[in-house]
């Protein structure tokens, strides 16, 4: 059911977003791809534009930029690596990597949501995240889908009590983007609850916490033998303008503006930062209070910055509250439907724009 859920998607998204690349007035921007001076349109390149531009060029120059060391090697390290067999392709390696990756997180994530929390959830869960708006960056060339395999990979570890696995896998999410480390949460709170929260009876097995942390710490001492700074990667945000402030005072600079003269995608930014901060404060009592933590956290944190720039994108992640939404939806065909609908529809809206050099997340 999955594979082909997954192809039907994939293939109606490549069909769409082709079209629409030859009905669309192109924009001309600096990412590969796009059209330019002397540049034609490339379609395939094309979904290697903004973040992506970035993962290909550390993928295939290595950090050249200052400002590139936001964006955490583990995704390009692989990108590298997969394009040897394909004959130094850069740009195939990195695609054909994030639909695998995306398709084995789909398996992942609905095995996970199975075993916790039953098929009808899972099915409605599935179709959420598949349909999401901005789901299609998870076969583009950015890290979305190593991040959500990792993610969900490392829940289901944990519920299957193998914390050691778990921790290899969050080196793994901590190497892919810095909101990886709080899927330590998760496994600080499976460990507690294995001693009934009793700390006298710690064990050898939370030696998985330090050891899961290694992988963000390994970068961070990385940085300051080059920098100085082991926080550079998030020093350099300053370049996309982000900076450490309250997520409320970002939230409220949006809703205090005049909308009526923003464009569409800042509607988009603040509706999903509080829906997502909504839904998992809802949710509090029905899943993990460690999932509802991390799942805030992810949201939260990008939050923090000072912009809700990327937050559609952001917000995928944030797997647990694509679980309240199944668990929501799964007896409520009509809605689900409904919903489904508008989000698919939107997310054929987004991908065309993305893929004709348009910023939308």
């Amino acid at each position: 059911m999955i594979l082909k859920i997954f192809l039907f998607w994939r293939l109606g998204l490549f069909l769409i977003t082709y079209l629409g690349s030859m009905t669309i007035p192109l924009v001309a921007n600096g990412g590969i791809g796009a059209i330019g001076p002397n540049r034609k349109f490339d379609f395939w390149a094309s979904w290697a534009q903004w973040d992506g531009g970035h993962f290909y060029n550390i993928s295939k120059f290595g950090y050249f930029e200052p400002n590139q060391y936001a964006f955490f090697p583990l995704f390009p390290l692989f990108i590298k690596i997969g394009s040897y067999p394909l004959l130094g392709s850069h740009l195939l390696s990195g695609l054909l990597i994030a639909n695998v990756l995306y398709l084995a997180f789909l398996y992942t994530f609905f095995r996970l949501v199975h075993l916790k929390f039953g098929q009808k959830t899972a099915v409605a869960s599935l179709f959420t995240v598949v349909l999401f708006p901005t789901s299609f960056f998870s076969v583009a060339f950015y890290s979305e889908s190593l991040l959500l395999i990792l993610t969900a990979l490392t829940l289901l570890l944990l519920e299957r009590n193998k914390p050691y696995l778990a921790s290899i896998t969050i080196i793994l999410a901590t190497l892919t983007r810095f909101v990886g480390i709080f899927l330590v949460l998760p496994l600080i709170f499976y460990l507690l609850k294995s001693v009934n929260f009793k700390l006298r009876k710690i064990n050898l097995r939370f030696l998985s916490i330090p050891i899961s942390l290694s992988g963000v710490l390994g970068y961070g001492a990385f940085l300051y033998l080059k920098f100085k700074d082991p926080f550079y990667f998030f020093t350099v945000q300053s370049t996309w303008h982000r900076s450490v402030v309250s997520p409320l005072s970002t939230v409220y600079s949006y809703l205090s503006q005049n909308f009526t003269s923003k464009p569409y995608n800042d509607y988009l930014d603040i509706i999903a930062t509080v829906s997502f901060v909504l839904i998992l404060i809802a949710g509090v009592k029905k899943i993990p209070l460690s999932w509802i933590l991390f799942g805030l956290l992810v949201v939260i944190v990008p939050a923090s910055s000072g912009t809700l720039t990327s937050m559609p994108r952001y917000v995928l992640a944030s797997l647990p509250a694509f679980v309240l939404i199944g668990m929501f939806l799964k007896d409520r065909r009509i809605l689900s439907i409904l919903i489904w609908v508008i989000f698919l529809s939107l997310q054929m809206f987004l991908a065309i724009k993305f893929v004709g050099g348009y910023w939308v997340a």
